[in-house]
């Protein structure tokens, strides 16, 4: 089956020293798109039609200026920018008009248009396809791995965004006895490591008021940026600001 395919990098997200195992999942294809994009995908046709047609959003367009690859990105971006003229050269004229049948409005379609082009990117397109295969295939394992539940529940939970994620695949692919059996659990493991979060942002708050001066504070030195992960996911801290420390 095509769920197995998935199953070998799920577990072995689940085997790896990460705060989400999905967070580590999506960064693995965040990294291989960005390579693959000036890489080998510049000798295949059918992915450069898509780069020329969408682009790159602004964190994508960041990450590929990041490479050293000036002469691929080059030859996209040059792609890409003819198919925006393309659109530019759109015939936006008033449409004439008829007392026989409804105008057609040209600026709306154009403004559509280029709507559609800003929010596209070809990078979130290619990470996107495979991603949701590991959330589907995540909740096939579940149905069909003998043992792979314990090896989920031996883990310390997901960040929120990508519990989310598996909630509402595992409400459209688990029956409601298999939810309660296979899914419940998970539920539970996460409310333990919200619960967790919560008490240590609580102590570390706490330990601002006067009378908890010097006394040692129960949670982790980085409690704001891993509370920060667990709601958004894995992220890198930008540097502080002078003013601000």
């Amino acid at each position: 089956m095509k769920e197995k395919i998935y199953t070998i990098p799920i577990n072995e997200a689940l085997e790896a020293n990460s705060f989400c195992p999905f967070c580590f999942l999506r960064r693995k294809l965040e990294d291989d798109a960005i390579r693959y994009t000036v890489g080998p995908a510049m000798m295949e046709s059918d992915f450069r039609i898509i780069t020329n047609e969408k682009g790159f959003c602004q964190k994508h367009m960041r990450e590929l200026c990041a490479m050293s690859k000036a002469l691929p990105l080059s030859l996209l971006l040059q792609s890409h920018l003819d198919s925006v003229i393309k659109l530019l050269d759109a015939d936006v004229s008033a449409p004439t008009k008829s007392i026989f049948k409804k105008s057609y409005s040209k600026k709306d379609d154009f403004a559509s248009t280029i709507d559609k082009l800003a929010s596209s990117c070809a990078v979130c397109e290619r990470i996107e396809h495979t991603f949701s295969r590991y959330i589907s295939s995540f909740i096939y394992m579940l149905k069909n791995e003998k043992g792979f539940l314990d090896k989920v529940l031996a883990r310390s939970g997901f960040c929120m965004e990508h519990f989310s994620a598996l909630s509402l695949a595992a409400s459209r692919e688990l029956t409601d006895s298999q939810f309660q059996k296979l899914f419940v659990p998970i539920i539970s493991l996460q409310k333990a490591r919200v619960s967790k979060y919560h008490t240590y942002i609580t102590n570390f708050a706490n330990s601002f008021d006067y009378r908890n001066v010097g006394k040692p504070i129960d949670a982790p030195k980085n409690v704001i940026h891993e509370t920060g992960e667990l709601l958004n996911g894995e992220f890198i801290p930008k540097d502080k600001k002078l003013e601000d420390i």
